[in-house]
């Protein structure tokens, strides 16, 4: 998806969804793999055959239902308090951060901060306390604070489980953000696998330094699953 000012309003780039099912048709497995809930990635990417994993793979969407790690549930009432504290924080007041209600994380964004580097030493410092105080823990990314339950669970874990369900041999994983990270190791870890990054202007050093394979923005994406689909 191309980088938007308000995370609500990020959408596939034309003409990817329709791919998807496709490939899906062709391939062992296809993943979407994302921090944001199930039904989020469903309801913007539908697509015969695709597999939706929210949450760092804490929720997936399975024969229309979402299915939720227990642990996630019993952390809500601590990720409302933080939501919150947040709030209510002076440097996230002050500097007008928008609070992304996840159900079951929150996150804080810089993106339509007007000076985001002035700003990004006080909201990551009070991402950290109010983490602390409500026993959360906080995922950093692109101008993002994400407080989440300590509940075990990055992109990594979420990729192990469909390659070892889907009985998957070679693995082509796919991001532009730090949390890909872990699912760029399980490629590494295959041998086989295929480490696409998606340069941006945001996109983190350490990704591009460990990619196999780097492809210019979501329209990079595109016309790699064009040549897989082809």
């Amino acid at each position: 998806a191309p980088i938007v000012d308000d995370p609500a309003a990020a959408r596939p780039l034309p003409g990817i969804v329709e791919l998807l099912g496709p490939l899906a048709d062709r391939y062992a497995a296809v993943a979407l793999v994302s921090g944001r809930p199930a039904t989020y990635l469903a309801s913007h990417a539908a697509a015969p055959g695709v597999r939706y994993l929210g949450l760092y793979g804490l929720e997936e969407i399975v024969d229309g239902r979402v299915l939720v790690d227990p642990r996630l549930e019993a952390a809500r009432p601590a990720v409302e308090a933080a939501k919150r504290d947040l709030a209510a924080d002076p440097a996230v007041a002050e500097c007008g951060a928008h609070l992304e209600d996840k159900r079951y994380a929150v996150a804080v964004h810089l993106r339509r901060v007007a000076d985001p580097g002035r700003w990004a030493g006080p909201v990551g410092e009070a991402a950290a306390r109010v983490a602390a105080a409500h026993d959360l823990e906080v995922v950093p990314g692109k101008m993002v604070w994400e407080l989440r339950p300590r509940v075990r669970s990055d992109k990594g874990d979420a990729v192990r489980r469909v390659l070892e369900e889907s009985g998957a041999r070679r693995l082509v994983v796919a991001g532009d953000d730090l949390g890909d990270l872990p699912a760029f190791a399980v490629a590494a870890e295959l041998g086989g696998g295929l480490r696409v990054a998606v340069r941006s202007a945001e996109a983190p050093a350490e990704l591009l330094e460990v990619a196999d394979l780097i492809v210019d923005g979501p329209e990079g994406v595109r016309e790699l699953l064009e040549h897989l689909l082809s």
